[in-house]
């Protein structure tokens, strides 16, 4: 069993960091601008952001290639040089986790290989390429672990699977599986493909998946995740995790503002451990000063 797999069955809750994206573009990078490519272009913006979750507390870094496959970096130009992106995005991540680490002190941060949805945009698929995907999962290997998140449909657990049995380059890594979701125009939470929670809670651990979670969303926060965590719990003993928003962002000038503060999140954070996580960490909005808030109350936590 790996590190990472006997972390999640432990009993122990794992911090996982928050996005990267929104805070690259806090150092400048655009909306229409490729995240990833910074990996290659701009190293130390990227790993001053990893630096910054750590020191915050944050035990799982999440590498910054959401996304970075073949068919999204060629809208840029940039699919000739998907590896090195990618392989920079690792060594950006670990880095990070291991700041000066010296023999004695305790085991690094974990880094999981972040995979978006690969979405055909001819057709509105996600994964609909599995040569595309084999590529991307096969330019991160050494990842602890690989994290398929910001899914919406039933076609993100045949990725999974074929991840699992066809990919040989991370047949040693779990594979995490996190949906984002939203309300139905009756009220119920339902990814956008129109899926409950149960629906995937159900399949998860035979199409191969490691641990669930929720992450993101339309209209989605700390209440909505803690009730996918419950329903999800209510049919499955798969590790589970969740890295809400804070709150749903508003327009202000050129760039969006997050309403939830770090202090509220953490207010809320002991329902999401009651409710059954492994891992919890934040989505779009959240920052170190919210993984920093989250630090204590999860510390408290596993001291129980």
């Amino acid at each position: 069993m790996s590190r990472l797999l006997q972390a999640l069955h432990s009993g122990r809750v794992l911090l996982m960091d928050g996005p990267l994206g929104t805070e690259l573009q806090r150092a400048g990078l655009g909306e229409d601008d490729c995240s990833a490519a910074w990996n290659r272009t701009r190293p130390e913006c990227v790993h001053a952001v990893h630096a910054a979750y750590v020191a915050a507390g944050a035990e799982v870094l999440l590498t910054n290639t959401f996304p970075s496959d073949a068919l999204t970096l060629s809208r840029y130009g940039l699919e000739p040089y998907l590896e090195e992106i990618n392989q920079a995005a690792l060594r950006l991540a670990r880095r990070a986790a291991r700041p000066g680490r010296a023999p004695q002190e305790p085991e690094p941060a974990f880094v999981l290989a972040d995979i978006g949805p690969v979405l055909d945009l001819s057709t509105g698929t996600e994964f609909p390429n599995r040569r595309v995907l084999g590529r991307l999962l096969a330019s991160l290997e050494g990842a602890d672990g690989f994290l398929f998140e910001t899914c919406s449909s039933p076609r993100a657990l045949e990725a999974v699977q074929y991840a699992f049995h066809r990919v040989p380059e991370i047949e040693t890594a779990p594979l995490l599986l996190s949906f984002a979701y939203r309300r139905s125009p009756s009220g119920q939470l339902v990814t956008f493909s129109g899926h409950a929670p149960e629906t995937f809670a159900r399949h998860a651990r035979a199409h191969g998946v490691a641990g669930l979670g929720v992450n993101c969303g339309l209209d989605v926060g700390m209440s909505e995740a803690i009730e996918i965590i419950r329903r999800y719990r209510a049919v499955t003993d798969l590790p589970l995790f969740a890295r809400p928003n804070a709150g749903t962002p508003a327009r202000a000038g050129s760039g969006w503002v997050y309403p939830v503060t770090p202090e509220e999140m953490a207010q809320r954070l002991p329902e999401l451990l009651e409710a059954g996580v492994s891992m919890v960490g934040g989505c779009c909005g959240t920052t170190p000063a919210h993984i920093a808030a989250y630090r204590p109350v999860v510390t408290a936590w596993n001291a129980r």
